[in-house]
């Protein structure tokens, strides 16, 4: 854990000497709080062993997976990283002179290079130029729905039915036993003057 580190300012204080000076007997009676020891785990040699081996374990990984790519997945997965991430991967795989090329390339080549295929990336780490190949589009195995206008007699019906439900609801609202009063009239039934 860090320390604060005190300011000169600090030190002129002299409470803060009064509090050097009584914090241990404080403390010693329990009149002050231990520090606060959250976050801090109780870990055994055991723990720490198990640990290592889990990464040593994963950087073995990590090292057959770096063996197991070829360059022109290297070349794909550094044209598609960050700035940042670039600087940072390891380019073992690929020959001095297939570095050089890949590190000089521009921006945009980068992006072409990222887009392309792992062939089109071997095809231009071999020629050394930026060859790009890009992958069919997938065709589309749906069939699109094909909208139609709806004509008169479409609009009719559709009115005719939205009348036949309304016209079923109200007659199920107003359809009581006789001598029962409707708790619940959803129906009011317009009076006119004439």
């Amino acid at each position: 854990m860090e320390t604060k580190k005190k300011s000169w300012i600090t030190l002129l204080n002299p409470f803060n000497w009064l509090f050097a000076l009584f914090e241990p007997i404080l403390r010693f009676l329990g009149l002050m709080p231990h520090p606060n020891t959250e976050g801090f785990e109780n870990l055994s040699k055991a723990d720490v062993d198990e640990a290592a081996e889990d990464a040593k374990r994963t950087e073995e990984a990590i090292d057959a997976i770096m063996q197991a790519t070829s360059p022109a997945e290297v070349v794909k997965a550094y044209a598609s990283a960050s700035p940042e991430d670039r600087a940072v991967m390891d380019l073992s795989v690929i020959d001095e002179d297939g570095q050089q090329w890949l590190q000089s390339l521009s921006s945009h080549d980068l992006t072409l290079l990222s887009m392309s295929t792992v062939g089109g990336c071997a095809r231009s780490l071999e020629a050394r130029a930026v060859k790009p190949i890009y992958p069919r589009p997938h065709s589309e195995t749906e069939t699109p729905e094909i909208l139609r206008i709806p004509t008169v007699e479409d609009v009719e019906e559709e009115k005719r039915r939205l009348i036949a439900e309304r016209f079923r609801q109200v007659q199920r609202e107003l359809w009581l036993s006789p001598g029962v009063p409707n708790m619940n009239p959803r129906h009011v039934p317009r009076t006119t003057l004439h």
